[in-house]
């Protein structure tokens, strides 16, 4: 087989595989968030807490857009 097929089908292969790792950093973002905003206030950290719920809260957002709930 020629050279180009075979890359462009192992690229069209790993294009799903692509889309589930992006959602899944999509849907865990939040909750990495949330841990780090949570560490934040254990370390009596404010501004940096504030920052992380506030990121927090958009990737949320953007994960339920993503999704198709929004």
């Amino acid at each position: 087989m020629n050279k180009w097929v075979i890359q462009f089908s192992l690229f069209l292969a790993f294009i799903p595989l692509a889309i589930l790792i992006g959602y899944g950093l999509i849907v865990f973002a939040p909750i990495f968030c949330s841990f780090t905003a949570i560490n934040c206030y254990r370390y009596n950290n404010q501004k940096e807490m504030y920052i992380w719920i506030a990121a927090g809260v958009l990737s949320f957002f953007l994960a339920l857009f993503m999704l198709g709930v929004l």
